[in-house]
């Protein structure tokens, strides 16, 4: 009798360590932000819905150039950060996998856009946390939307 309830104790204890381990891993962290971020102001970024639900894979966004010069953007896809609204401010949504913006720009002219996404799933943990985002792509800043 002694030796069941030995080895059930020690069964539940391991699962119970499986369980944290499991749901640690799965969150976002949250980081502060070093310096406000002020968004050029020929470049716009809005993304496709102002609300998206927990479950969506995807954001699509668009930065048009509303200028009358040529803009600069960030030639890659992968150039982003997240950020969430928390108390009044921002913080850096931080990855489950790290990437390297690549620094290679590419010319927006006046009046021209480009439309872009970003696969949550390999970048973040999902569900993300319910609440206000915003994407940066260096200094652009979309509008913000919801997640809901």
């Amino acid at each position: 009798m002694k030796r069941k309830l030995y080895t059930l104790v020690i069964a539940l204890l391991a699962l119970a360590i499986l369980f944290v381990l499991a749901c640690s891993e799965n969150t976002n962290k949250l980081y502060d932000i070093e310096r406000e971020i002020t968004s050029v102001p020929d470049l716009e970024c809005v993304t496709e819905k102002q609300e998206y639900s927990a479950d969506d894979m995807v954001i699509r966004y668009t930065i048009t150039n509303i200028g009358e010069q040529d803009g600069w953007i960030n030639s890659s896809d992968e150039c982003f950060a997240l950020h969430k609204l928390v108390d009044g401010k921002w913080k850096f949504v931080g990855e489950k996998v790290d990437h390297f913006w690549t620094e290679m720009a590419q010319q927006l002219p006046p009046k021209d856009s480009e439309t872009r996404e970003i696969n949550l799933d390999k970048y973040f943990y999902l569900p993300l946390e319910k609440g206000e985002y915003r994407i940066v792509i260096e200094n652009v800043v979309s509008n913000t939307f919801k997640i809901s």
